[in-house]
């Protein structure tokens, strides 16, 4: 390996540990601002009862 393959392989991984280290940050701060409830809970709360959804029955 070169020194820019090396070079490029740290900056993904200082980046990717970046983008965990803000992932789990903005997960514990939704979190904590409302009362518990997860983003994922949220999300499916308000978009898996759309009827559009539900496949048709016969």
């Amino acid at each position: 390996m070169d020194s820019e393959s090396i070079a490029g392989l740290v900056g993904l991984t200082i980046g990717l540990l970046v983008l965990v280290a803000l992932s789990i940050f903005e997960f514990r701060a939704y979190r904590r601002e409302h009362d518990g409830e997860g983003m994922l809970h949220h999300w499916a709360h308000a978009h898996l009862h759309m009827p559009h959804w539900r496949r048709p029955r016969h």
